[in-house]
This record gives structure tokens, C-alpha cells and sequence, in this order.
């Protein structure tokens, strides 16, 4: 409660000086901040910040908010800086803040004329926003208190224009704020699906970094519960299972997940993970729709299904239609791994991919469209 006192506090004290200042401050239109939840160098921001420092037309920076994201982009670098009153100034000139969910990941207060470009952090199957009670509730109340974040949305970047009006829906957007850009986390997966060899180096690398000398590996990237239910018990069993076929199962779970604490967690950048994985495994998460990408052999693992969706008040899709192996117990992972590499369904996952994920150069996309916003 102090921590969130302290923290309102320094926001109004920095609205009031904004206020003060921003009306002499002119905005530099070359100027772009970037950061991810809780400052994280890590999903759409990242990519598309290293993209963008390659065109010398912008000044891009990361935002840091730890000292150890800070020190990493420093040791390579890449022009960074941290969150708090020094940055006040930079703030309130630049012409866009860039994040994965709302603009005070970047910074606490932003100038009217800054604009906010929303990359998101994947492509929705599970209902979310104001489709979905969980959320709604929330959502309203911000509304009513004029604290609901995705008001300051300029523009939002989505995978594909499938996936439109579920954020219309769940966000409250217009349709023109809504981009179908692609998203550029997923220029990596797109380059290694053309060049193997970049593929196997990059297997090479997180098989190094991890200790790995099974020839196959496996990847369990779930998606957190709302419904917190102890899931250690089932994932070990999950780990037995792919290591009786010689098969190495990596965990990554969401950060959200409170079953995080009992797993090590990768230090690698999850589309790095994905790469190095020949089968995925997952749930209700968007990871599958980036890892379709690569047509290889996804398990969606759906021991919960009932009870998630009712809490969830459905999905966008039809799960049941989706072009993956359906196992709703660890005998039927068992039994998917006997055959699962010769016989899944690779030319209908490939067409899932082209349906829901734009495909080339997202990060040149949305760069484009910057220089021109820039321009007028």
C-alpha cells in the first residue's frame, strides 16, 4: 500500500511538472523510447528497438528500470537509459514511446503530443479485455477512475489483420488504431524458416548455454491460471515422459506463473527457445501462433480445458479445430510422442501460420510507418 502511495505520488508530482514544462518543450521527432513490462529487454520491443537502431533517421533509447537490464545494454553498447526523474526531460521530447502494454512501462508521465505505439505481447486465442469477466471488471473500474491505460493508444501492431477485432473487442480501440503489421519478434523465426543454418546455430548456441546433449528437444511454454491450482507435480511428470524418448523438455513459464519459483528458468530469449525446439508444447498462450511459423510439431496441453474457458468466457477460436495434437492427460502425451514427428499435420500448420502471422519484415513495417508519422 506505501509502495503504491509512493508511487501515485511521484506521478502527480511529475503530471504537475509536465504541465509546467511541456508547453515549452519542443518535440523532437526523431526521438523514440522503447521498453517492455516492467523494463524487460525482451519480446516486440526489443526486436524492433535493434531493428530501428540500424536507421540512422531515429535516436532510439531502451528504458531500463533495473540495474542489470541497464548494465546488459550498456556492455554491448546499445544506447539505454534508466527510469526516474533524470529522464524527465528526454520523456517529455520524444515523439513516441514504444511498448508491449502500456505507455508508463516507458515512462511515468508522456507530453499530449507524444505518441504511443503499442506492439502487444502476441496474438489472443484465450477471451481477454472487456470480453472476458475477469478482466472487465477491472477495465471498467479504470475507466471510471480515468486510469485505464489503452485510452492513450495511438496506434496498436497486431500479427495479422485476422486478429483485428479481437483487440476492437477486448480493448475498446477503433479499427483504425489497429495495425496488422506483424509482429517483430517473429522476423527471427521467419529469417531461420529460410535459412537453416542460422537455425542450427542458434540450436547449437542454447544447447551450449543449457547444458543439452539430447539430439531432440522439446519446449513446455504455458500460459499463467488466473485460478492458481500447484502444477510442480504435473510438470515433472511432464519432464519424465519426453526424457523416456530421449527427448529434452525445457520449461519456460510465464511470468506470472507462481510455479516459477520452483523452476530454473532460461536465461534466453524465449524466440531463441523456439528456434532450438523440434515440438512444442503448450496451452491456451499465443506462443503457438509464433512457433507455427516454423511448421514444426505443436501438443497443446489441455488438461484443464473446462474449467479455463468458463473462466475465461470462451475463445476467439475454435480450439478443437486447430491443426495440433488435442492431449488432455499425460497418457495421451505419451502416446502422441510414439508417431508425433512422421505424422503431424505440417502443410495445415504452415497455412495456419500464413493466416494469422504477416509474414517478412515487421520491424521494417512499423519503421516505415514511424518515418512517415515523423515526416508530417
Amino acid at each position: 500500500m506505501i509502495r503504491k502511495l509512493k508511487k501515485y505520488s511521484i506521478i502527480l508530482f511529475l503530471n504537475i511538472a509536465k504541465a509546467l514544462f511541456s508547453p515549452f518543450v519542443k518535440i523532437d521527432r526523431s526521438l523514440v523510447l522503447f521498453s517492455s513490462l516492467n523494463g524487460a529487454f525482451t519480446d516486440n520491443t526489443k526486436y524492433l528497438y535493434l531493428a530501428m537502431l540500424k536507421n540512422k533517421g531515429f535516436k532510439a533509447f531502451y528504458v531500463a528500470h533495473d540495474i542489470n537490464t541497464y548494465n546488459l545494454l550498456k556492455k554491448q553498447n546499445l544506447p539505454v537509459i534508466k527510469i526516474g526523474f533524470g529522464m524527465f526531460f528526454k520523456a517529455i521530447k520524444a515523439k513516441f514511446f514504444i511498448t508491449t502494454h502500456n505507455f508508463q512501462d516507458v515512462y511515468y508521465v508522456k507530453n499530449k503530443k507524444t505518441l504511443v505505439v503499442n506492439l502487444w505481447h502476441g496474438t489472443p486465442l484465450k477471451k481477454m479485455g472487456f470480453d472476458t469477466f475477469i478482466d472487465a471488471k477491472k477495465f471498467y473500474l479504470k475507466k471510471k477512475l480515468g486510469l485505464f491505460e489503452h485510452k492513450y493508444i495511438d496506434y496498436l501492431c497486431v500479427a495479422s489483420s485476422y486478429t483485428i477485432n479481437a483487440f476492437k473487442s477486448s480493448f475498446g480501440l477503433p479499427t483504425k488504431k489497429i495495425l496488422p503489421t506483424g509482429q517483430p519478434r517473429n522476423d527471427l523465426l521467419f529469417y531461420c524458416k529460410q535459412d537453416p543454418l542460422l537455425a542450427l546455430n542458434i540450436k547449437e548456441s542454447v544447447k551450449k548455454k543449457l547444458g543439452i546433449s539430447a539430439k531432440k528437444i522439446a519446449l513446455y511454454a504455458p500460459t499463467f491460471r488466473d485460478k492458481h491450482t500447484c502444477r510442480v507435480n504435473l510438470i515433472r511428470e511432464l519432464q519424465n515422459i519426453f526424457t523416456s524418448h530421449e527427448i529434452e523438455l525445457i520449461v519456460k513459464l510465464h511470468p506470472l506463473d507462481k510455479d516459477i519459483a520452483y523452476f530454473k528458468q532460461p536465461d534466453i530469449d524465449i524466440q531463441e527457445l523456439l528456434i532450438a525446439s523440434d515440438i512444442l508444447v503448450s496451452d491456451y498462450s499465443s506462443v503457438f501462433f509464433d512457433y507455427s511459423i516454423l511448421e514444426r510439431p505443436i501438443v497443446l496441453f489441455l488438461y484443464d480445458i473446462e474449467e479455463y474457458k468458463d473462466l475465461r468466457n470462451g475463445f476467439y477460436l475454435d480450439i478443437e479445430s486447430l491443426p495440433f495434437y488435442k492431449c488432455y492427460s499425460l497418457n495421451e502425451i505419451k502416446e502422441s510422442l510414439t508417431n508425433i514427428f512422421e505424422n503431424y499435420k505440417k502443410d495445415e500448420i504452415g497455412k495456419f501460420a500464413q493466416k494469422f502471422n504477416r509474414s517478412g519484415c515487421a520491424s521494417c513495417r512499423i519503421i516505415k510507418f514511424l518515418q512517415k508519422i515523423a515526416k508530417n
